[in-house]
């Protein structure tokens, strides 16, 4: 690799390690008044590829990196990878008032995968939001005919989980040739959580002589958990020309299963009286303010499925198709309504439907079809989100779409991933409300790794 190409590639590492210490420090919040229920919005994948995918991210194997839902799946990567992604959306809330727009980012997963070549171990640790919280809006309301209030509402944060997993795959059967080969791969993670909640809620009158009203809340969470994953691949239909195999079709299966854990949040409560001086806001009078440590709450388990089938095409092209389903029970967690104070939410099983398409025409590639070894995928997802309003379920329904780009310039095997996705939240019942929104991922896998740590000889 060109010296200058190295050093490019190593400030491209340096500046994400700064993005990602810059985001510990000061959450930067994604616009939607969904968040503002329960812990946040839990439905948001990261990850470009299974992100373009409709997040059917569990069975379809990457061997060119890392895939943080499936503890197994690290096991199955080909060589030492780090990868990142920054996240934006474009939302736009409508209601029988009127439309509201919003927009906002934030860096999303930074992971890194080692593999040493020909291992069956796999090593993996990474940072990803599980949690997002980011909202702004207000209503005005007539307190008399002489007298308006302005209810303001805001927040912002959510909760992370950092995590380090292993992963070994295991042959339960080869033919003569190794070819036809079953595999099992097994993992685990050690998940742990972190992060804090922010809301403020206020009260503004349009009468100067008359105190405002502020409530602050802030939760701080922290915790540990375990995750176990398996993957199964055999080949179903393979098809041999002068002893090498031409085309091959692989069915993959995989389950995940997030053990329960109890979190014991931090919460701050401040209640003050407020007065705008010159545009600046002064507390007049602090009435509560209180830390409480003694509450709880317990993250209910998840289980995850999914399967892909994968085929190879004579020249090189390559066709995967992915499902996964989801499903984890919040109808027990009754101490999480007395833990997060918002008015006619409920909490629900939520289930989660993925279907991904992926297309590569030429795996291979070649210096002249560059757009021949990039990856096509689409898409959709269809979700029953774990919160809702008068006690029917908040819904998501989306499409997917995304591109993954070869770094020729680099010598390596990077590459620069683009991701897409258009949709709705929505109550299940009541239409009157709804939110569109657009998001975009950029990501990218990097592998230079092997060549920055060799060290050269000379006589």
């Amino acid at each position: 690799m060109p010296l200058r190409v190295r050093m490019n590639l190593k400030y491209v590492f340096l500046l994400l390690i700064s993005a990602v210490c810059a985001r510990l420090q000061a959450q930067i919040p994604v616009n939607s008044p969904y968040s503002r229920f329960g812990i946040g919005l839990t439905d948001i994948g990261f990850n470009p590829r299974f992100s373009s995918m409709g997040n059917a991210s569990i069975a379809l194997p990457d061997l060119s990196g890392v895939n943080l839902t499936n503890p197994a799946s690290f096991a199955l990567f080909t060589e030492t990878t780090f990868q990142g992604s920054v996240f934006a959306k474009s939302s736009q809330l409508l209601s029988s008032t009127g439309h509201t727009n919003y927009v906002g980012g934030q860096v999303g997963e930074i992971a890194f995968g080692f593999k040493r070549a020909g291992s069956k171990w796999g090593f993996a640790m990474g940072i990803t939001p599980e949690s997002v919280v980011g909202y702004q809006f207000s209503n005005t309301l007539a307190v008399n005919d002489s007298l308006n209030a302005k209810y303001s509402y805001s927040g912002e944060g959510g909760i992370n989980k950092v995590l380090m997993g292993l992963a070994r795959t295991f042959i339960l059967f080869s033919d003569s040739t190794h070819t036809r080969i079953h595999t099992l791969s097994i993992g685990s993670n050690m998940n742990f959580r972190f992060g804090s909640v922010l809301q403020i809620d206020r009260i503004i009158f349009d009468n100067t002589s008359i105190y405002n009203s502020k409530i602050t809340n802030r939760k701080s969470f922290s915790d540990a958990n375990f995750t176990f994953g398996a993957h199964y691949s055999f080949p179903l239909h393979q098809r041999k020309s002068s002893g090498k195999v031409t085309r091959s079709t692989w069915f993959h299966l995989a389950g995940t299963y997030e053990v329960e854990n109890t979190m014991n949040p931090k919460v701050q409560d401040i209640r003050q009286s407020t007065r705008t001086v010159s545009g600046v806001e002064l507390a007049v009078l602090t009435v509560v303010d209180t830390t409480y440590t003694n509450l709880s709450f317990v993250m209910p388990q998840r289980i995850q499925l999914g399967a892909a089938i994968t085929h190879e095409f004579k020249k090189r092209g390559t066709l995967s198709l992915s499902a996964s389903y989801r499903e984890q029970d919040w109808k027990s967690v009754e101490d999480l309504n007395s833990l997060i104070h918002v008015s006619n939410q409920s909490f629900h099983d939520s289930k989660n439907v993925g279907l991904g398409l992926e297309y590569i025409p030429n795996a291979n590639g070649g210096e002249r079809n560059y757009f021949g070894a990039c990856t096509y995928r689409i898409g959709m997802k269809s979700a029953e989100t774990y919160v809702g309003l008068n006690g029917n379920n908040i819904v998501q329904e989306a499409f997917t779409c995304g591109l993954q780009m070869p770094m020729r310039s680099s010598k390596t095997t990077s590459t620069l991933c683009l991701s897409a996705e258009f949709g709705t939240y929505g109550n299940a019942v009541e239409t009157s409300t709804k939110e569109n929104y657009a998001s975009f991922l950029i990501g990218f896998k990097l592998h230079p790794f092997e060549r920055w740590f060799v060290q050269r000889k000379y006589d």
